[in-house]
C-alpha cells in the first residue's frame, strides 16, 4: 500500500507522506455530512475536522518516531492512510524496554492533546458534556474542539487494547520480552493481536462500521507479518552477509556481449537465476534476472545480447553487512530475488532469497559446534 504514497512535507529530518487513497475518506465524510445537511459548508467544516484528526495522527506518529531516533533507531517515513498513520523503522528496537518506550509515546501525544482541545472548547464556548457529531453540523468553533478533544480520548483507548501490532499489543510483546524472550512474546502477542483483528472484523461487520473492519484486517495481517519478521531477526542474529552469500568463484557471470541463446541455456540448464553482468575489465555495469530473460523469450520483439536487456540500475551490498538490518532489507526493497556483493568496487558474489533462508540452517550447524 505503500506505493501510492506521496511526500508533503518533511520535518524533524523525517519525511512525511500521505496515501492518495486518503483523500477518498475526505470526499467520502465531505459526502456524508452534505447528504445528513444538505449544506455545503458542513461538509466542509466536517472535512476540516478530518484533517484536524490526521494531524493529531501525524503528531502521534512523531512521538513514536522521535522517540525511536533517540534510541539509537533510523525512521524512513511517516505515512498517513485511511486507517491511521504509520512510522516506518528500518530495524526494530533491540531491548524490550526500548519498544515499550516507542509504544507509549504515541498515545502519550494525545494525552497531551485532548485536555488542550478541551481547554480551547471552554474558552471559546463548547459545552463538554454534550456530545459532537461530526457529520451532523457543528454548532460552533468550541464543539469543533469539544470533538478533537474526545477523538484524542478515544486514540488512546483504542491505541492501547493489546491487539499486537497496535500500540498497545507492542507494550504487551516488550513487557513479555524480558521474561519469555522476543520470539516467544511475539507469538504470544501475535496470537492476541489476531483474536482482537477477528473481533474487529465482526464488530464492524454486523454494526455496518466498515472502516473497523478494515483496521481489524490489517492488523490481524500485520501481527503475522511481524511475527515471521522477529523470527527473521533472531534466526540472522549475529550474521553477516559474507556468511551465507554465494561466492564469485559458485557465481555465474556474463557481459553484455553474451547473446540472448547463451543466456537462456544458462537460465533453462542451470541453477543460477540472476546473473551480474561484467565488462571485459572484471567491472559490475548490470544485472540480468530471470523474469527479463523469460519474457524475452516470450517476447515478439528480439534481442540480440545482454546489454538489450540488462538493468544498470540496482543496489549492492557489502560482505560485511549484518545481515537482517542491511543484507536482507536491501534484498527486500529492492523487489530483485538476488543483489551482487561488492567490496572495494570488485564483485565477490550475490546474496539471494535462498540463502537468507538458509540463514537458520546455519545458525544450528555453529550451535552443535
Amino acid at each position: 500500500m505503500m506505493g501510492g504514497s506521496f511526500k508533503i512535507g518533511r520535518a524533524f529530518g523525517i519525511d512525511v507522506k500521505v496515501h492518495w487513497s486518503f483523500f477518498l475518506l475526505l470526499a467520502f465524510f465531505g459526502y456524508l455530512a452534505f447528504s445528513d445537511s444538505g449544506r455545503f459548508v458542513d461538509a466542509l467544516v466536517t472535512i476540516g475536522i478530518v484533517v484536524a484528526l490526521f494531524f493529531c495522527v501525524l503528531l502521534h506518529e512523531y512521538g513514536h518516531a522521535l522517540v525511536a531516533i533517540r534510541l539509537g533507531s533510523e525512521v524512513q517515513d511517516i505515512t498517513l492512510l485511511p486507517i491511521g498513520g504509520l512510522a516506518r523503522m528500518k530495524s526494530l528496537p533491540e531491548r524490550p524496554i526500548d519498544e515499550v518506550k516507542v509504544a507509549v509515546a504515541g498515545p502519550l501525544v494525545n494525552v497531551v492533546l485532548a485536555p488542550i482541545f478541551f481547554g480551547l472548547a471552554l474558552l471559546f464556548g463548547g459545552n463538554l458534556l454534550v456530545p459532537t457529531d461530526i457529520l451532523s453540523g457543528v454548532g460552533s468553533l468550541g464543539q469543533v474542539f469539544v470533538a478533537l478533544g474526545t477523538i484524542n480520548v478515544a486514540l488512546v483507548v483504542f491505541n492501547m487494547i493489546p491487539a499486537f501490532p497496535m500500540d498497545g499489543g507492542r507494550v504487551l510483546r516488550g513487557l513479555l520480552a524480558t521474561r519469555l524472550g522476543p520470539v516467544r512474546a511475539t507469538d504470544i502477542s501475535s496470537t492476541v493481536g489476531q483474536g482482537f483483528a477477528i473481533l474487529f472484523i465482526l464488530v464492524g461487520f454486523f454494526s455496518n462500521n466498515f472502516l473497523l473492519a478494515i483496521v481489524g484486517f490489517f492488523v490481524f495481517l500485520g501481527a503475522s507479518g511481524e511475527a515471521q519478521l522477529v523470527r527473521q531477526r533472531e534466526q540472522m542474529r549475529g550474521l553477516s552477509v559474507s556468511d551465507v552469500m554465494g561466492t564469485k568463484g559458485r557465481t555465474e557471470t556474463v557481459t553484455p556481449y553474451h547473446n540472448f541463446g547463451q543466456i537462456l541455456d544458462s537460465v533453462i540448464h542451470g541453477y543460477q537465476e540472476d546473473f551480474p553482468v561484467l565488462d571485459e575489465d572484471g567491472n559490475l555495469v548490470g544485472i540480468i534476472t530471470r523474469n527479463e530473460i523469460m519474457a524475452a523469450a516470450h517476447s515478439p520483439d528480439r534481442y540480440s545480447t545482454v546489454r538489450d536487456l540488462m538493468k544498470t540500475e540496482f543496489p549492492t551490498i557489502s560482505p560485511d553487512d549484518d545481515l537482517f538490518t542491511e543484507g536482507n532489507r536491501v534484498l527486500q526493497e529492492s523487489g530483485f530475488r538476488a543483489l551482487p556483493v561488492v567490496n572495494d568496487g570488485n564483485l565477490v558474489g550475490m546474496l539471494s532469497v535462498d540463502d537468507v533462508g538458509q540463514a537458520a540452517l546455519l545458525r544450528d550447524l555453529r550451535k552443535q559446534h
